[in-house]
């Protein structure tokens, strides 16, 4: 077997998320993948099965991207509203600063063989560990995970997914953050 090269499967992965985008699933073969990347077919199954193993990993990977992003942005120090602020606009950030990951996810999130595969609640243990701590602590009203992903990351992807000008986008966030604090703190 050949050698993995890190730097080439990134490639690989980054080549099927921009098709993925592009052309859709259908569109996306791994002949196509390969061009993308730079590399041959054969490369591709050095590390992957198939196009929809890969599919599958990399949804895996991006999915928890946003939360590990957010993970590096948050304290258990934190006034609880800076922590709601913070998470807000983190995840809002990162659909920015990672908007081909964001789209990809997002894309991916509508499909119900891939969103079988992978939960939110999964990817977002750390952070919701977190406001756990908040919540075990009287800072936070008790709500379940399922509750606290629907409000605090389900409204920011709305915003971000529906980007007016920055201004506007500003003034929408900062009001989506008061709801919020108001709504989980006490």
């Amino acid at each position: 077997m050949r050698s993995k090269d890190l730097e080439k499967k990134q490639r690989i992965k980054e080549a099927m998320v921009r098709l993925f985008l592009r052309e859709g699933i259908d569109g996306t073969s791994v002949s196509k993948i390969a061009r993308e990347a730079g590399v041959s077919p054969a490369t591709i199954y050095v590390y992957y099965n198939s196009k929809e193993e890969m599919l599958a990993e990399v949804f895996r990977e991006y999915s928890s991207a946003p939360y590990r992003y957010l993970m590096q942005r948050v304290s258990p120090e934190m006034d609880a509203a800076l922590l709601i602020e913070t998470i807000i606009r983190g995840c809002f950030s990162f659909s920015r600063e990672h908007e081909e990951i964001f789209s990809f996810v997002e894309q991916c999130s509508r499909c119900p063989t891939l969103s079988e595969q992978v939960s939110e609640e999964e990817c977002s243990c750390d952070i919701l560990d977190l406001i756990h701590a908040y919540q075990q602590r009287g800072l936070m009203r008790p709500y379940s995970d399922g509750s606290l992903g629907a409000v605090l990351f389900a409204p920011v992807r709305f915003l971000a997914m529906n980007r007016c000008d920055p201004c506007a986008g500003e003034e929408e966030l900062s009001e989506l953050i008061r709801m919020m604090q108001s709504l989980l703190l006490y």
